[in-house]
């Protein structure tokens, strides 16, 4: 069957676990994307999501480097978000921790920024910053061991996640929001237990420097810059956080992009949620699996948009706002 990488489709009756399939041909449609109308009646506070800084942030992500765990280009992202989550107003943890896979050891940090509400609870908003070390997937054999780019496989939901945090700068809000960035999602495969290093680590770890970082419920953002974008019906969500999935497809409907969001066919992903789903925390997986450049030399940002990126972080910031 061989080998996958973290994002593999599930087929399974129940649990966490099941067969791994690749799943080819998945149809899109082009779907809604036209800017919402301040005349909706929706919180002002959305039309200030730039997707132009927010691509920017995602390009610059790339032009650090391919983000593999423990290198040079990691630390330097590490930064980059702890320098924009700072100048967003939220107070930064960096979450260290040791790996040893494959007779390699790896030293990974999930970066945290957490930005305080008025009152009482906690939502999480995720994504992984690190890039795979191997275009696993890639049609040219010769590529298959060098580091992918990167694009939208990682830097997407990192993009949207740091403009969302300087739109929410100053803002008002019930609930305190804790920005998670996982380190080590994407180093090896799931047959032996090589990805999502850092949801695990912060699953079984969610006091950081003294802080409960524990939330109520969270949205995992992952591949969701491609510029045909539409996410996958993901069942461990429906299974796990029913109720997350439609509170955010009632904020995706009051925006008219009811149709870019938990489109069939149904698919079981693996993926940084999970872990988070299992220590009871409800975690909704928002992923365009349907992505042809994944795990290659091919996921740079030309395949990617700030339309995209505006679609995704509107609805995100929909939901936040109703929490």
């Amino acid at each position: 069957m061989g080998t996958f990488g973290k994002k593999a489709p599930v087929v399974t009756a129940a649990g966490l676990t099941g067969l791994l399939l690749l799943t080819a041909g998945l149809g899109k449609g082009c779907g809604s994307g036209s800017a919402p109308s301040k005349s909706q009646n929706l919180p002002s506070l959305i039309f200030s999501f730039d997707p132009d800084r927010s691509f920017s942030l995602l390009e610059e992500q790339v032009r650090i480097g391919p983000r593999v765990p423990g290198s040079d280009a990691s630390r330097r992202t590490q930064d980059l978000m702890a320098a924009n989550l700072t100048e967003a107003g939220a107070t930064v943890f960096r979450q260290p921790f040791s790996v040893r896979y494959r007779g390699q050891d790896y030293s990974m940090v999930n970066i945290i920024g957490l930005r305080r509400g008025r009152g009482p609870g906690l939502i999480m908003l995720c994504a992984h910053y690190d890039s795979r070390p191997v275009a696993d997937q890639d049609p040219d054999p010769a590529n298959r061991n060098r580091p992918i780019p990167g694009a939208n496989d990682g830097a997407s939901g990192v993009a949207v996640l740091l403009e969302i945090a300087r739109v929410i700068k100053g803002a008002s809000l019930q609930k305190s929001v804790a920005f998670l960035f996982f380190d080590g999602e994407d180093l090896g495969d799931t047959f032996d237990g090589g990805m999502f290093f850092g949801s695990k680590h912060f699953a079984r770890n969610m006091t950081v420097n003294g802080q409960n970082l524990r939330g109520e419920r969270g949205l995992l953002l992952d591949m969701v810059g491609d510029a045909d974008f539409r996410s996958a019906d993901e069942q461990y969500s429906r299974q796990y956080a029913r109720a997350v999935v439609d509170s955010f497809l009632l904020a995706a409907r009051r925006l008219g992009f009811q149709d870019r969001f938990y489109q069939p066919p149904p698919l079981w992903i693996l993926d940084d949620h999970i872990p988070l789903n299992e220590a009871g925390i409800p975690t909704v997986n928002i992923i365009d699996f349907d992505y042809p450049y994944w795990h290659t030399l091919a996921d740079t940002p030309d395949k990617c948009s700030p339309q995209t990126l505006r679609i995704v972080g509107q609805t995100v910031l929909l939901w936040l706002l109703s929490q």
